[in-house]
């Protein structure tokens, strides 16, 4: 499977470490949680290894419809309590992860039960045909996305028991949203995430890069290796929307389409000059 995003840059994990420090000492002895949020969907194999099963706090999943997915959900994993330990326990999970796009950093004002609990309202999506829809925040490649589709209040109130949650970009920098802090947050007033059909049309049309990068990756593998995944995914999103403005409709057309684009170029395309 083709994962759309670059290495992380360097100092990645200082620099969260760094961050965390520095919110140590500005709450003055408050509550502070530091975790890991891994996509066990990428890779369940790597909360059961002995390395780092010990640290697994809960599954979001817990107590909740989705919890028989097990290790392939989300999972908070707690950071070593020895400080001189933790740069290295990160690097050694950054490296076991290999470049997939499933880790991202919270610091938290409540422990992991209630954080997973905070959380809960916003795990399934429901849509205006009574539909309901796992949504994958711990996914990096989508969470900017989600995050961005939330309403004013809807994002201040996720994020008000967070002082800080950090990921890192498809382009490989770490990317942050900052939270309250707050050690008693609000219950939400809905039991799943409402999204009317505009938002939840645009989180769609988001995700269709990925999905045909992947078909790509299987089907012509060659055509990706003309440049870096952050910027595939840039070059394929460009192409879709395209097809999207000539009305090529389809699944498999937008395939080919986008698949057309990386053969002959940007040129196959233009209108040719009189």
């Amino acid at each position: 499977m083709y994962f759309a995003v670059n290495p992380w840059k360097p100092g990645l994990p200082e620099r969260f470490l760094a961050i965390l420090a520095e919110l140590r000492e500005q709450t003055a002895g408050a509550s502070l949680h530091g975790y890991v949020l891994i996509d066990g969907g990428f890779d369940q194999a790597l909360l059961t290894a002995l390395l780092w099963r010990s640290y697994v706090e809960r599954s979001l999943y817990d107590d909740m419809r989705l919890a028989g997915l097990k290790f392939v959900a989300p999972h908070l994993i707690r950071l070593p309590d020895d400080p001189e330990k933790q740069l290295g326990w990160l690097q050694r999970l950054a490296d076991a992860c290999a470049g997939k796009p499933m880790i991202s950093f919270l610091a938290s004002a409540v422990p992991a039960e209630r954080l997973a609990t905070h959380f809960r309202p916003y795990l399934l999506a429901g849509t205006e045909d009574s539909l309901e829809w796992p949504v994958r925040w711990a996914d990096t490649r989508v969470l900017p996305g989600l995050i961005a589709a939330l309403t004013p209040e809807e994002r201040r109130h996720l994020l008000s028991p967070l002082y800080v949650w950090m990921a890192v970009s498809r382009q490989g920098d770490l990317i942050e949203w900052r939270g309250e802090g707050n050690p008693q947050p609000e219950p939400a007033d809905f039991d799943c995430w409402p999204l009317n059909e505009a938002r939840f049309g645009q989180l769609v049309t988001e995700a269709e890069a990925d999905a045909v990068l992947s078909q790509i990756d299987d089907r012509r593998p060659d055509l990706l290796t003309n440049g870096n995944p952050a910027d595939m995914h840039a070059i394929i999103a460009r192409r879709l929307a395209l097809a999207t403005q000539h009305q090529i409709i389809g699944a498999p057309n937008r395939l080919y389409f986008a698949m057309l684009g990386l053969i002959h170029g940007p040129s196959f395309i233009e209108i040719p000059k009189a």
